[in-house]
């Protein structure tokens, strides 16, 4: 935003308030934004934090469980156990009372396992319980659970959803869901199944995990299996089975992910090693992403108290500062300068504006003084204004010069001096033209030729200038007057010390874009420490140097140009020099 340099302080003040309000009001809301993003973070951290402590929780228990499933298959009499199982005969007592032996040392073993059954694969089984009001075992061989653990490519199988009933023949009618645990018992010299071993766990053991301490209101926990069945939940009344499509469960790690479809939740899902079940969390979004009703009591009070601070700093501005101008203003626009330098604008106070005040009294008093004075200094300017007119030379006395000296010279059949007056008069009056900047190269050459000559007169011949430039370049626009003082430079220093042989050569040409213009000759040439001394010389870098000419030109091509164009000299010490100019490629 570029402001008006004419905006009243008043008003200027009033815009830096408002700019500084707003900045403030803006890095607010940017603190805001950025401690919600902060809270927001902080609440995944701790969503996925809880749902890997939960999910520890839960392999634990099931590796418990597993753990203890291994303990008939590692006992010493293990052969007895398969021969007591492959058996065709129908369990006598002491094979009853081993098996039985067996299941009540698993039970023993956790306290969360509510059942222990040893089966043959003709399905019969024996078992020890904790529930004492049942204790009549089904056969098992028609059972779902049963052929699933059988045909199980793992030996391990982590059975969801049992019933009592799917065990026993008779059941109570309160906490008769089960998880099971199934292992297949295999004979490792003949590696045959020889039975299958069960372990049981009421459901309300893993119901205990998944409702305590959590860390959100109305979070919901729940089990899945990968098919998307629910097995467990805090919250049957909502089932996240239908958005299992969204979910990915390829990873052990949390997932955050956000369901609209139905009210907003922030679910987290992992896969709990071992069973491939799903934990899945979902909380309102309302419980997640809040921010501290302190802060935003804050937020607002902030707002509140600048709001009421700028009103009254801009109130004091008021009275304090822009009333006392605007008096000054007032009257200084009332007062005539002329007519009333003796009077004083009165003021009490002696701040800011009370030393404007003086100061303008001591202005116009001093006004007042020097009016005479500067009345008399008038008229002597105008006196020494005309002196100065009168002495000065007209460039057309210059012209008219030369061209009596050409007209006499021909008069007199002074051939020689009559073409030098008339060469000298076309270069000064081509240089002193200041209506033209531009010209073309063509131009610039004809006055080349006409100093050229002048300069072979001086000289008596002792170097000979060759201009190589092509007709196609010609037409092309130049600054006026940058390769004359070249070539005399080169004369001057380059072939200053050649008796004879001296060659200056003209190169131009088209590269590109641009036009490189090439002054050579081989004189004497420059040492490389005086030639980088003479380019930064002439690029503004030092000041090691006196003449002017090289530096200017320099400076004009890039004024007119840019930065990318200008002068740059080359030279090796006696072979001579090159002067290169270079310059956008123009033809107008």
């Amino acid at each position: 935003m570029i402001l008006d340099k004419n905006l009243s302080i008043k008003k200027l003040t009033i815009l830096t308030f408002i700019i500084m309000y707003s900045l403030f009001f803006i890095m607010t809301i940017i603190n805001l934004y950025s401690y919600s993003r902060y809270e927001f973070s902080k609440n995944d951290k701790l969503i996925k934090n809880f749902n890997t402590t939960l999910s520890q929780q839960l392999y634990e228990k099931f590796n418990n469980l597993s753990e203890v499933s291994k303990y008939p298959l590692i006992i010493p009499e293990i052969d007895k156990l398969h021969s007591t199982l492959t058996s065709d005969e129908k369990y006598d007592i002491a094979d009853y009372n081993y098996l039985n032996y067996l299941c009540e040392m698993m039970l023993i073993q956790s306290k969360s396992i509510n059942g222990a059954f040893i089966y043959n694969l003709s399905g019969e089984g024996v078992f020890s319980s904790r529930n004492t009001t049942n204790s009549i075992i089904k056969n098992a061989s028609s059972e779902e659970w049963f052929s699933n653990a059988l045909n199980d490519s793992n030996a391990i199988t982590f059975l969801p959803n049992m019933k009592s009933e799917d065990i026993f023949q008779y059941t109570s009618s309160n906490n008769n869901s089960l998880i099971g645990v199934a292992r297949q018992i295999i004979n490792l010299k003949t590696q045959e199944i020889t039975g299958i071993l069960l372990l049981t766990l009421p459901i309300d053991e893993l119901l205990d995990i998944l409702t305590k301490d959590l860390p959100y209101d109305n979070q919901i926990l729940s089990l899945y299996t990968p098919n998307g069945d629910l097995i467990i939940s805090n919250n049957y009344e909502i089932n996240f089975t239908q958005y299992f499509k969204d979910f990915n469960f390829i990873s052990n790690s949390p997932v955050i992910k956000t369901i609209t479809n139905i009210d907003p939740y922030v679910t987290t899902s992992n896969t709990i090693p071992l069973t491939n079940w799903i934990l899945l969390s979902a909380i309102p979004n309302t419980s997640v992403y809040t921010i501290n009703s302190l802060y935003i009591f804050s937020f607002v009070t902030n707002i509140v108290f600048c709001s009421i601070l700028f009103l009254v700093l801009y109130n004091l501005f008021i009275q304090r500062i822009f009333n006392p101008i605007n008096y000054l203003i007032d009257n200084m626009d009332k007062s005539n300068i002329e007519s009333n330098l003796s009077s004083e604008l009165l003021y009490e106070r002696e701040d800011e504006i009370g030393i404007l005040v003086k100061s303008y009294n001591e202005m116009k008093s001093r006004i007042h003084d020097l009016i005479n004075i500067n009345y008399k200094n008038k008229i002597e300017q105008k006196d020494l204004e005309l002196k100065q007119l009168q002495n000065q030379i007209n460039p057309h006395f210059i012209y008219n010069t030369l061209e009596s000296i050409h007209m006499m010279a021909e008069l007199n059949d002074d051939e020689e001096t009559s073409i030098m007056a008339e060469y000298f008069g076309s270069i000064i009056r081509y240089s002193m033209n200041r209506k033209v900047n531009t010209v073309k190269l063509r131009e610039e050459l004809n006055i080349i030729d006409n100093y050229i000559y002048l300069q072979k007169i001086r000289f008596d011949q002792l170097f000979i200038i060759e201009n190589l430039i092509t007709e196609d370049v010609m037409e092309c626009e130049i600054i006026k007057m940058i390769i004359q003082p070249l070539i005399e430079n080169a004369i001057y220093h380059g072939l200053s010390e050649c008796s004879s042989n001296g060659k200056i050569i003209i190169q131009g040409q088209k590269v590109y874009n641009q036009l490189l213009l090439t002054i050579s000759d081989n004189g004497i040439g420059i040492d490389t420490d005086t030639l980088k001394d003479l380019n930064d010389y002439i690029n503004d870098k030092n000041n090691k140097f006196k003449g002017i000419a090289l530096r200017n030109i320099n400076r004009r091509l890039k004024l007119n140009y840019g930065e990318k164009y200008g002068l740059e000299i080359f030279s090796v010490l006696g072979k001579g020099t090159s002067m290169v100019l270079t310059l956008p490629y123009i033809v107008k």
